[in-house]
């Protein structure tokens, strides 16, 4: 980009760089020389030049002539023909007089081939000055592409074309530019002269205009309105009130330089702009006149017009103005799990399944049962998910319950604000109001008047957290319950008040090991296994470090290091444990009736087939499920399996099949009273440890987690955990 000291004054002074206007129309260096162009008619003709003559009838011919310095061409038995300075439409008639004078009886056509080149030069402020061989059909335009135009002092609107002396023509590039004007174009001859004088008079523009730029005045002063159509004129964008003129007034003195104030009027228009100015015009305000705007939670949040007395209600006149539009379009993505197999009914709410539709339907006698069944053949498995008989595909119920939740934000009905700017003191005010008293109710407290320039802000129950009984809340029931599915709760409900709504149990129930899980409590439970196991590894690198320490052989040095890498392996399996979330109810075997409990959002409730075998595991000869049998005890079932040398039986933990655990442990004195003729419930696990004094890796690693019950609480574990670590 080219610049003089103007452009450096302008860019010092607004801090852009301004481009010369009309400038990067000589960029391109690799402008093509006139080659392939049609001869005007009034082309003269001269030495250099080539011409194509054909003669047919009493003579047959064919000619390619060169014009030497003479001006002249020789035809065979014709003789020299003096063509030169003949114009090109008058060449062919020329050439018949002259051949006339030797044939009868022809035809001849004579056209130009290679023309002459030509030298001119180009002076004054150009980008290449100097001498410039150029085809003999060039003109003043084109060789001004060719060499590069003017320079960044040079102008663009006085180009003068002198000729022997005399100026020729004078070229205003702005008119070329503009409107395609070749009206002061001229051809060359050779020696023309090319004069591009320094610039005249510069004014800048910029601001809220599309072309911002530098640009030369034609004379010393320009109106505005002259300035402002070579920029493409006034533009709906600029403020017509404000235009600001920069101004350099030699006579103000040591501060030379003034503002002006203007408006694009018929006034303002006609004033002048002169050299040194820097002009500013500005955007319009981006404030609506009398809009109001809906944003938020809504379907449409865009502005809306206002009127007089506007209210809430007309602003937002029914619910469903609320839904948004992506809601329709999570909706249709449901079907895109398996396709294209249909999903299977569950329920999802008392009276409602969700239907192969994905709509929500109403559920009359129609209702299912055994629990299991759901329509189209699917199942719903013992794990809680729905499997398509004869597949393996599944779609998570927790999925369900996630794209039920997800389909539509919750509006926040208590709360919405009405942002209102307050003129006179230039801040904000926020006005909040009940959305559900002023939509629903047309509440005239709520439903207040608007006025022009409100924003009205519409919230989700995500946005700003609520209370729970305001929210959705799903829990989900599955196993041997009559209706197993999704479900709805509402505010309070209880277990029993949930286990009524959905028909009951089956008749193959096991109450008493009903699974009970919930996030908040999986959350917690997980939270102490990985704070517990930071410890238990802190522990191991510092009872490392002591023991490597007070190692006295290099025999005990390796046994010590097996030892510690046994250890650290156990550590990494347990530190593989996830929580499962499982309340343990704590049910009579004999009256397994559940708990009031209150319910919460996302709660899991399955309810397993009943059980027929207890589980043994740990330091005996046989781990494996034996057959319940009523009135059985602990001993029953050890002495199945057999105890080994390093059991444990003062430890000994009792795994209930309702998530709860009783230990044996000496210091609760629960051996004593007798945990050998405790009677066990179908579903139940023993689990028998190891001796401490056996100093196995194992045992040793846990010695600091001895009461298994402790253990089992605060973790949330079950027996299956207890094989994973001990394994």
């Amino acid at each position: 980009m080219g610049t003089n000291e103007f452009a450096k004054f302008v860019r010092d002074t607004t801090g852009r760089t301004l481009p010369l206007y009309g400038y990067n129309l000589f960029n391109d260096s690799n402008f093509p020389a006139l080659t392939n162009v049609p001869v005007p008619a009034n082309y003269v003709l001269g030495p250099g030049d080539d011409i194509s003559i054909k003669i047919w009838g009493a003579i047959d011919v064919n000619l390619n002539l060169a014009i030497d310095r003479n001006g002249q061409v020789t035809i065979p038995k014709v003789g020299p023909v003096t063509v030169a300075g003949t114009r090109a439409d008058q060449l062919e008639a020329l050439l018949k007089t002259h051949v006339g004078r030797v044939y009868n009886n022809f035809e001849l056509s004579a056209t130009l081939g290679r023309l002459r080149s030509i030298q001119v030069f180009v002076v004054g402020q150009a980008r290449q000055p100097g001498v410039h061989t150029v085809s003999s059909l060039s003109t003043l335009i084109s060789v001004l592409f060719e060499s590069g135009g003017p320079s960044a002092t040079g102008s663009m609107r006085q180009i003068q074309l002198t000729r022997a002396g005399k100026t020729v023509s004078t070229i205003d590039l702005y008119k070329f530019i503009h409107s395609g004007d070749t009206s002061a174009d001229a051809r060359l001859l050779p020696g023309d002269v090319i004069v591009i004088p320094p610039s005249g008079a510069r004014v800048a523009l910029l601001g809220a205009l599309d072309s911002a730029a530098i640009y030369e005045l034609s004379g010393k002063e320009e109106t505005l309105a002259k300035l402002l159509s070579y920029s493409g004129g006034q533009q709906i964008l600029t403020a017509p009130h404000k235009v600001l003129v920069e101004r350099i007034n030699p006579a103000q003195g040591q501060a030379p330089r003034v503002i002006e104030e203007r408006a694009l009027n018929a006034d303002g228009l006609n004033s002048t702009v002169r050299d040194g100015d820097v002009v500013t015009l500005f955007k319009i305000s981006p404030e609506f006149a009398n809009a109001v705007t809906l944003r938020g939670n809504v379907a449409k949040p865009l502005r809306y017009a206002y009127r007089p007395g506007m209210k809430v209600s007309d602003l937002i006149p029914e619910v469903s103005a609320l839904i948004q539009d992506d809601y329709y379009s999570r909706k249709n993505i449901l079907v895109q799990y398996e396709s294209p197999r249909r999903f299977p009914t569950e329920r999802t709410a008392e009276g409602f399944s969700y239907g192969r539709d994905d709509k929500m339907v109403q559920n009359g006698a129609n209702r299912q049962s055994p629990a299991d069944r759901t329509s189209e053949g699917g199942s719903y498995g013992r794990d809680g998910n729905m499997v398509q008989n004869g597949s393996n595909k599944q779609v998570s119920a927790d999925q369900i319950v996630n794209d039920i939740k997800n389909q539509l934000s919750e509006i926040n009905w208590d709360y919405a604000a009405i942002e209102r700017l307050d003129a006179k003191e230039l801040r904000t005010t926020l006005i909040p109001f009940n959305l559900g008293k002023a939509i629903k109710d047309k509440d005239p407290v709520n439903d207040l008047t608007l006025q022009a320039g409100d924003v009205v802000t519409i919230f989700s129950v995500n946005d700003l957290p609520v209370p729970a009984e305001k929210r959705s809340q799903f829990v989900r029931v599955g196993g041997e319950v009559k209706v197993p599915g999704i479900y709805q709760i509402q505010p309070g409900e209880t277990l029993p008040g949930l286990i009524q709504r959905v028909g009951g149990f089956s008749q193959n129930a096991f109450v008493y090991g009903t699974v009970f899980t919930r996030e908040s409590t999986r959350v917690q439970q997980q939270e102490n296994i990985n704070k517990s196991m930071r410890r238990m590894e802190s522990d191991i690198n510092a009872q490392t470090a002591s023991a490597l320490q007070n190692a006295s052989s290099a025999d005990k040095a390796t046994a010590l290091q097996v030892q510690i890498e046994n250890q650290k392996n156990l550590l990494r399996r347990l530190q593989g444990l996830k929580a499962n979330g499982r309340i343990a109810l704590e049910l009579d075997p004999d009256d397994p009736v559940p708990p009031a409990i209150a319910l919460e959002d996302g709660d899991q409730i399955i309810v397993p087939h009943r059980p027929s075998f207890v589980g043994v595991f740990g330091e005996v000869f046989a781990e494996s499920s034996f057959i319940y049998k009523p009135g059985y005890t602990v001993s029953h079932y050890i002495d199945k399996a057999g105890l080994t040398r390093d059991a444990d039986i003062d430890n000994l933990l009792l795994i209930r099949a309702d998530g709860s655990v009783e230990g044996s442990s000496r210091r609760s004195s629960f051996w004593s009273s007798g945990v050998m003729d405790k009677k066990l419930n179908p579903g139940d696990s023993i689990f028998v440890p190891g001796l401490i004094d056996r100093r196995t890796t194992y045992t040793q690693f846990m010695e600091g987690a001895k009461d298994w019950t402790t253990l089992l609480y605060q973790f949330g574990l079950g027996a299956a955990a207890l094989k994973t670590i001990r394994n």
